[in-house]
């Protein structure tokens, strides 16, 4: 939509951004005991919000398939940086509690775990990757097949 000369411009007048996807085709042996990017076969993607004043409202969902040969527990998590920067895990303005961080805790083969978050992106480019963390340092972990859907919502002034 175009501004008439003279108008004031609101977020209705700006390009909305397109859904980002991405994935990684392929496996990850996990073997770090905090918080860490993909070893193997990262999953990143990037929203750019162009509106100069207004914050843009995503739906991020994530999700891999994950695995454990032992008790222990294996968790998947986004890490944003960029315009805005929250850690994976709970808090901070992504995930509200534990309910949204997926995991396994018990031994399996291969099962699939998804989560939906809203982060708020402010003006710029927001990047969001999958990070992943074991809690003991015995077993074989994986998080394999990452991937990323960003849609955005709306603009919030």
């Amino acid at each position: 939509m175009a501004v008439k000369a003279g108008g004031i411009a609101d977020a209705a007048d700006w390009v909305f951004p397109d859904v980002v996807t991405a994935f990684g085709n392929g496996t990850n042996s996990v073997t770090a005991t905090a918080w860490a990017v993909l070893p193997t076969t990262t999953c990143s993607a990037s929203v750019v919000n162009a509106h100069p004043t207004d914050t843009l409202l995503c739906l991020v969902s994530y999700g891999a398939w994950m695995s454990s040969t032992v008790g222990s527990s294996l968790r998947v998590g986004v890490d944003v940086s960029g315009a805005v920067t929250i850690a994976p895990g709970v808090g901070g303005g992504a995930a509200a509690g534990w309910g949204e961080i997926p995991a396994t805790t018990y031994e399996q083969t291969s099962s699939q775990h998804q989560a939906t978050i809203t982060v708020e992106c402010p003006p710029g480019t927001t990047t969001f990757a999958i990070w992943a963390y074991r809690a003991a340092a015995s077993g074989t972990h994986a998080v394999n097949y990452p991937t990323l859907r960003i849609v955005p919502l709306r603009y919030l002034p």
